[in-house]
């Protein structure tokens, strides 16, 4: 039978179709979890696999691929693997999987132009639906909001440990014992989601905090990437990369204090400046003298490299194809941070104002793939934005809201339409009271001044009904 060869995304498979292949694959292949290397094994048994080394890209076997490694292509498939042959329903799972794009053979007489039926619209809930949907997000909220005040301390706890551990670097003993230490308390607390919205409702400083916040929205983000394409995230790859965030600035220990801690902004060509770009360097070769993963240290050592690489905030200097998608998303992650951050020299954004400008920034600076799965994991709105509704009211949102529904977060009221505290909270779902709408994103920190932390004793203070 006559082929001819041809490089389709995933949405062009057709049956028949034989995939020799796959050239493209989500971010779940970045740094690879253990089920993910079971799956591989066991259905791609023959093939090659280019996994990003140290030194460059390798095709290895299948076979020996390994947990965390980072696999770019998949090649060599035997056509006579069940999974080399487009069948329907093939794409749908291919799709789910993280392929995203093949080189195929076409036999004649496939058909390039058909296409896959519609999807079915989405049905509207009905009034018990919507009230059974209601209770389910009012008892979400609750337990969300119980986990607030240990999430502050547990926060505050982690910072006084990165600072430790960057206190022991200047006398230089590096360890991982901090590091990995308070992981282990965050695993156990399970806060980690929790801490995501204090960093938003209070800030933080300028190097202990901001890696621990830093750390803990990198981490969600990856796990909210695994559960969309219906993976896992397990304890092994939360640990990962909490470590990897927590660890991500260590070479700033390598940064006189009065540098570090100046509340000087330092001119673009002072020497202030320069070994404050040194520290990317620094904390890659302290990571790799203590022998840890190379995708930690590729997230230390690269996690300010741009997309346009020769922008001033680029540094250092190096070809973006050596920044790892895992990297690429704490780039995304760490900007995020400082926007949201306290700076001595700067007041700090809410995170809805924080996400706008990452959006108009995402052209030159960041991979887009890992912008878009950035967004869609804190949201348009993210978790404790407060927000001016139709009805005057203001409602802090406790809930993000769904990809195709962007402007319809799950929210708590807090203050009438006249200005008033609440003692009593009334969830609103936007998804169901599709007669209120937002009006506009609200400074917390500018309408609640009266103490330093008011915004957050405020959403920890909700109590639903």
């Amino acid at each position: 039978m006559e082929h001819h060869q041809k490089t389709v995304t995933v949405q062009e498979l057709r049956s028949g179709m034989i995939i020799r292949e796959i050239i493209e694959l989500s971010f779940d292949y970045a740094t690879l979890d253990p089920k993910t290397v079971q799956f591989l094994q066991s259905n791609f048994k023959g093939a090659n696999a280019v996994v990003v080394k140290d030194a460059g890209r390798e095709s290895v076997p299948i076979g020996e691929v390994r947990p965390f490694d980072h696999v770019e292509a998949i090649t060599d498939i035997p056509s006579t693997l069940k999974i080399a042959t487009v069948v329907p329903g093939l794409a749908a799972s291919m799709e789910k999987r993280g392929f995203l794009a093949f080189k195929v053979s076409v036999p004649a007489g496939v058909k390039l132009e058909e296409a896959e039926a519609p999807q079915a619209p989405a049905v509207k809930l009905d009034k018990e639906a919507a009230k059974a949907q209601h209770v389910e997000r009012v008892t979400e909220a609750k337990e969300f909001l119980d986990k607030m005040e240990t999430a502050s301390e547990s926060r505050d706890e982690a910072s006084n440990r990165v600072k430790d551990m960057l206190d022991q670097g200047r006398s230089g003993k590096f360890s991982t014992q901090a590091a990995e230490s308070a992981v282990a308390d965050l695993i156990q607390e399970g806060t980690t989601a929790a801490m995501k919205a204090v960093a938003g409702l209070k800030g933080s400083d300028q190097t202990y905090t901001h890696c621990v916040d830093m750390s803990v929205i990198f981490q969600e983000a990856y796990a909210d990437i695994l559960i969309r394409s219906g993976k896992e995230a397990t304890e092994e790859v939360n640990r990962f990369n909490l470590i990897a965030g927590f660890m991500h600035d260590i070479g700033k220990s390598e940064v006189p204090k009065e540098i570090l801690e100046s509340t000087e902004r330092f001119a673009p060509d002072s020497k202030e400046m320069l070994m404050l770009r040194n520290h990317t360097t620094y904390g890659a070769k302290i990571m790799s003298e203590m022998g840890m993963h190379k995708a930690q240290i590729n997230v230390a050592h690269y996690h300010h490299v741009k997309k346009d690489t020769k922008l001033f905030t680029s540094y250092p200097e190096v070809s973006y194809d050596e920044v790892l998608p895992l990297t690429r998303l704490a780039s995304v992650t760490d900007v995020y941070q400082a926007l949201i951050g306290k700076r001595r020299y700067k007041r700090n954004w809410v995170p809805a104002k924080a996400v706008e400008y990452l959006l108009k920034l995402g052209d030159s600076e960041f991979d887009p793939r890992m912008l878009d799965h950035f967004v869609r994991s804190v949201g348009v709105y993210p978790v404790g934005t407060l927000l001016r509704l139709s009805t005057e009211e203001l409602a802090f949102v406790v809930r993000i809201a769904p990809d195709d529904r962007s402007d319809r977060p799950v929210a708590v009221v807090v203050e009438n339409a006249k200005g008033e505290l609440l003692t009593s909270n009334q969830l609103i779902d936007l998804m169901i009271e599709e007669d209120i709408s937002i009006k506009e994103i609200v400074d917390h920190y500018e309408h609640y001044n009266e103490t330093e932390n008011q915004s957050y004793e405020i959403f920890r203070s909700i109590k639903l009904g």
